[in-house]
This record gives structure tokens, sequence and C-alpha cells, in this order.
């Protein structure tokens, strides 16, 4: 590819809309293969067929390739620009190829295009990302555009369950990275841009009691049950919607049978809070809990495993600049809070990070998953354009 120095950055930018919306039938069909090609992220195996039509797909528009065999997922992809090695910095484009939809789904529903829309398991979360990505990089390569900066791309296989195997390798990049785009979805068919997540943690309460004979002796026993039924209240208790933190005890288990004191009960509790500051309160609050039932007693397992991608400086630079790359594409792109959690909670805390910058639609994790195809062409056009502007020129990092 080479850049067209002389050419007005709106004049490039209208080329690149145009191009989306003349290859919008080869976007479609080329998603719906990729929703055929199902990944669940428990079956590893089925990457290898996804990975290679990536990676084939990445060649094609001049990237390097390797893919990354994983010790209990199906690894990860990685693509980047040829000589990116000499480069102080690069442009990070992150997405994930894993879905929550077991094998057989596309069989038992297959994915299907109607009107504006394609609809069927994980097109959106988040292989209409993963189209909008090459599709972006099929627009810079085939009018000769330049991307400002090296691309390196990263496609993981377990962020369904948190990222345990690739999120070492998405801090390693973004630590060089002057900006990170993360194509999961958008929030909601309003197709509104994530610039803040909340952290995620997850803890676990276990209470120990002692069993007895709940009609002969009852007063023997200690009952976990009865402490459970007070844990669980103080630890709703902890919810504050006005700050943003909230605490849900999502499963529990207890006891042995009816007619036995409960001898141990188990919660488990997950907690969202906006700002590193909310999160360490509400986990102090949680570790403070005490047992009150007599002869019980309680501990506490856990923690936060994604940190709050926050407004930083950086990332409020990034989404000011996206903005007006959006109102010369004449789109108007709107930002929300995110109490999910991604790859740019991580990403986000080592280098100006934009999420939600995926396909538009809904329905995520839910059987009537659908794109808005109109819309992913736009926002090609708009990934095309982010990657091909200038980088951030003052000290993005936060």
């Amino acid at each position: 590819m080479t850049a067209s120095e002389s050419e007005p950055e709106s004049a490039a930018e209208q080329r690149m809309q145009e191009w989306a919306h003349a290859h919008r039938e080869d976007l479609e069909q080329y998603l719906l293969e990729l929703v055929e090609l199902e990944t669940p992220t428990e079956n590893p195996e089925t990457f290898d067929d996804f990975f290679e039509r990536l990676a084939s797909d990445f060649h094609e528009v001049g990237l390097e390739t390797d893919r990354v065999p994983g010790e209990e997922t199906g690894g990860r992809l990685e693509a980047w620009t040829p000589g990116r090695d000499d480069a102080d910095e690069i442009q990070l484009v992150i997405g994930h190829a894993d879905t929550v939809w077991p094998l057989g789904t596309v069989d038992d529903d297959p994915p299907e295009i109607r009107d504006d829309v394609l609809e069927g398991p994980g097109a959106l979360d988040m292989k209409g990302g993963l189209t909008q990505a090459v599709f972006a990089l099929r627009t810079l390569d085939d009018l000769a555009l330049e991307p400002s900066l090296p691309v390196h791309v990263l496609v993981s296989s377990d962020e369904e369950i948190g990222s345990p195997e690739s999120k070492s390798r998405i801090i390693d990049l973004a630590k060089r990275a002057n900006r990170v785009f993360v194509l999961e979805p958008a929030s909601g068919p309003e197709g509104k841009i994530k610039t803040a997540r909340k952290a995620v943690g997850h803890f676990t309460v276990t209470i120990e009691g002692k069993a007895a004979h709940a009609g002969l002796e009852p007063e023997e026993g200690a009952s976990a049950t009865q402490e459970l039924g007070t844990v669980i209240h103080r630890l709703h208790e902890l919810t504050d919607i006005d700050s943003g933190i909230t605490v849900n005890v999502g499963q529990v288990e207890a006891g042995l049978r009816s007619n036995v004191v409960a001898p141990e009960a188990r919660a488990e509790v997950d907690v969202r809070a906006p700002t590193d500051e909310a999160a360490a309160a509400v986990s102090a609050k949680i570790r403070s809990l005490e047992a009150t039932t007599p002869g019980t007693e309680l501990s506490i397992d856990g923690g936060f495993g994604r940190p709050p991608m926050e407004p930083t400086a950086g990332n409020r630079l990034l989404w000011e600049r996206v903005q007006t790359l959006g109102d010369r594409l004449g789109l108007e792109l709107e930002g929300t809070r995110s109490g999910g959690a991604s790859d740019g909670n991580d990403a986000s805390q080592h280098a100006p990070t934009i999420d939600g910058f995926g396909a538009v639609g809904d329905g995520a994790h839910q059987t009537y998953e659908y794109v808005d195809l109109e819309e992913l062409v736009d926002r090609v056009a708009l990934l095309a354009a982010c990657l091909h502007d200038e980088p951030l020129s003052t000290d993005p990092h936060p």
C-alpha cells in the first residue's frame, strides 16, 4: 500500500465509505461464512479452520501472521504490518473468535440474511467485528491508503471466559500501542460506542456450620443456611446504583437434606465497580463480613479480575478523534459506559482505548442475536478511517 499524501483527508474518507458500500454484498457473504464456522470457547479444535481462514484474509492485505496454540484453549491468531519491529508504536486491533454457543447451534438455528440484518449465533459477538477488521484493511489496501501506524491485530479464543491465556499478550502489545480499537459489539441497537467499562470481580463466600438432626437435636447444630441468608442480605445492601456499584449473589449451594441442620453453604458473587477506588472500597466491605450465626464460620475468596476502563485523558483524546472522523463520515456517534467487561479493560490500563467499536445490532448471547448490515458497512469505513488517521500527537498513555 502506498499513501496518497496530497489527497485531502475528507476525500480519502469519502472514498473509504464509498468502497465499503460498494462491497456490501461481499461483506454480508463473508460474515455469513464466519458465523457458519462454529467456534465455541470450550471446543479448541474448532479454531483451526477459522484461524486458517482469517490468516489467509490477512495475508491478502499484506500482513504477516502467526497462529499461537493454546494450552487449554484454541489459542490466538496475530497479524501485523511487516517490519513493525522497527516502529516505536503500533495501533492495536483486538477481537475474539470464541462464542458462547455450543456446537450444533448453527444446524439447529441456521444464520440468515433478511432485509438489513444478519441473524445467527455469534454474529454480533463478535464475528461482525472480525468482518469489520478484515474489510477495513481491504478498504485501505484496495484504495492504496497506508495506515498511519503499523497495524497489529490480535484475535483470541478465550475472551468469553475472561482471556486467561491471551490477557498477558494483550497487555504486552497495549504497552507499545498509540491507540487500541476493541471490536466488541456496540451498545444496543443504537450503536453506542463504549468509552468506559466497569471493573468486574468474583467472590466466593463459604460458610462452615455444624450438622445435626433437625427434629431430634437442632440445638446441637449450627446452620450454615441461616448464616447464608444473612450474608446474602448484607451483600445486596452493598449495591449502590447511583454510584455504579452492583453486587449480585447469583448462585448458592447449601445443606444436605431438609431434616439436617446445614453444615455448609456457599455463594458465588458478581461485583461491578466503575473505578479502581470504588472496586477497592466494595472489596474491603465484602472481605470484612463476619459470621453472626453462633457456631458458624465464614471465609471469602476471590477478587477483581478485570480493572475498570475509565475515561482517562488518553481515552478521552481517542474518543474525540473518533467522533471527529465520524462527523466527517456523516455518522452521529454516541458514547456510553458498559457494565460488562472485555479485553478493553486490560488494554486501557496501558494505552488509549476505544471499545464497543464493532458491529451494531442486538441480542448478544441470546437466540435472536443479529447484526445491522447497513451499520456494519459504515463501521468498516470508520475503522478504516481511524487506522489511516494520524497518530495521537500528545503523550496518550494513562
